[in-house]
């Protein structure tokens, strides 16, 4: 995974790092909490942003990604797109009862590689 950049939440400064989703290739993004100036605070998972919704035949392109938008992660969808990382589709992704919005991300230099297949099938 890769740092993209940082994001003011709720719960204090969170780095933004993507990857892959190693099941269908599609993008990951997960917030790691930043270390404050408390010697109580140190980095840790805050939230994982995508849901991999690729390998159960949502349609999207290698610089897009389904956002996790509903329970405990609206508080992170204004301040992730008012951070100029990414930009909404304007499509959706339905899956059980929920609907995920495809969001793309505005730099292409911060798109990951895609997974390479090793020999056997495995990635």
């Amino acid at each position: 995974m890769k740092t993209i950049g940082t994001v003011a939440t709720p719960y204090g400064k969170a780095e933004i790092n993507i990857g892959r989703y190693p099941q269908g290739g599609a993008i990951f993004v997960q917030l790691i909490s930043c270390a404050g100036d408390d010697e109580d605070d140190f980095p840790g998972p805050l939230a994982t942003f995508s849901v991999n919704l690729k390998s159960y035949g949502c349609q999207i392109s290698d610089d897009e990604f389904n956002v996790k938008n509903w329970s405990e992660n609206e508080c992170f969808v204004e301040p992730m797109l008012a951070s100029g990382l990414f930009e909404d589709t304007g499509r959706t992704c339905l899956s059980g009862y929920v609907v995920s919005p495809i969001w793309r991300l505005c730099d292409p230099a911060h798109v990951p590689d895609p997974l390479r297949r090793k020999k056997g099938g495995v990635a």
